[in-house]
């Protein structure tokens, strides 16, 4: 497949009253067109950050080195008058909230047909066409009625339905789900989980679905990058991760996804600890502290990430790595 988005050494550092906050250091990473890509991690591990320095969501405290291209034109220099007609076209994003991402004074038609008449320049009439099918595509009943509604007449599921349909407005070739999820309950997080899955097929779309769980995206992607303190730990096909991970970390993040075949009464396995302040230059792997593996070697300098001898697109940055491949590439140690 060729390629669509390239990350090359992205990093993110905010100016702040404390000092620079370095919040993305070195990600490499690319997905390819139709591509499923899930990029996981806790909170503030960079994964929402390292997607809104792609999308011009970053404020101006915010400093962006490193390369990002898509369809191999370099992201951050593409002209003015592309940029007005990149975002919301090429490239459409889901936010957590959708309570916040649409104005709660305008009804629901308005705002699904306004980004397509100012990309697109089509119509009213032709825009409230599209409108009604795009709800239809993400399968919101009686469609002409909710475009007269406002959003606060629907339900939180509806509402993320009717944010995935503005996303989808102008056909892009990446959309990016930002935890799309979070404020809904269970039921309906799985409906959206299988709605996205079923639109990407369908539209022959590239996703990145964004997630600090790693159960959401294991039948859903086709490789998943795993992050922590600003940085890539692992990046492996998604059957890899779960069959065999060589990150410490995402090792970790395995043992505390709940399962149903648990015995009642059974504790999660948490990960000891709490993230690395990311106000404190990065000299050491992020996880040392919360790692049990950890050496001096780790607290003293910063594993790259490393590929293993298996046939497939599988690195990680760790002194010592777990999994049969990994132990492999250190010779059994």
């Amino acid at each position: 497949m060729s390629k669509l988005l390239e990350l090359e050494q992205l990093a993110v550092t905010f100016n702040t009253p404390r000092g620079p906050v370095y919040a993305v250091s070195d990600v490499t990473l690319d997905v390819s067109k139709g591509e499923a890509v899930g990029i996981v991690g806790e909170s503030g591990s960079g994964k929402s950050v390292t997607v809104k320095s792609l999308m011009g969501l970053l404020p101006r405290t915010a400093t962006v080195t490193g390369g990002a291209r898509y369809e191999g034109d370099d992201i951050f220099d593409l002209a003015k008058e592309r940029k007005k007609h990149f975002y919301g076209v090429d490239i459409a994003m889901v936010f957590q909230n959708p309570m916040t991402s649409l104005n709660p004074v305008k009804r629901i038609g308005p705002q699904l047909t306004e980004g397509m008449r100012y990309h697109r320049g089509v119509s009213k009439n032709a825009a409230t066409a599209r409108a009604l099918e795009l709800l239809n595509l993400v399968r919101i009943p009686d469609p002409a009625k909710r475009l007269k509604q406002y959003p606060h007449e629907l339900s939180g599921g509806m509402r993320q339905r009717v944010v995935i349909a503005m996303a989808l407005a102008n056909n892009p070739a990446l959309l990016i789900a930002d935890e799309p999820t979070t404020a809904l309950d269970v039921t309906v997080q799985r409906d959206i989980l299988d709605l996205l899955d079923k639109l990407r097929l369908e539209l022959d779309m590239a996703l990145i679905l964004i997630t600090h769980d790693l159960g959401v995206v294991k039948d859903r992607t086709d490789k998943i990058a795993v992050m922590y303190g600003g940085r890539l730990m692992e990046r492996a096909p998604t059957e890899a991760v779960f069959s065999d991970a060589s990150h410490p970390y995402t090792q970790a993040l395995q043992r505390s996804i709940p399962n149903m075949s648990m015995p009642r009464g059974t504790r999660l396995d948490p990960i000891p600890g709490s993230p690395p302040d990311l106000a404190v230059v990065p000299a050491s792997c992020p996880f040392a502290p919360r790692c049990t593996y950890a050496t001096e070697q780790c607290s003293n300098s910063i594993p790259e990430l490393e590929q293993t001898p298996t046939p497939v697109d599988h690195s990680y940055a760790c002194f010592h790595p777990l999994g049969s491949a990994a132990t492999q590439t250190v010779g059994g140690v």
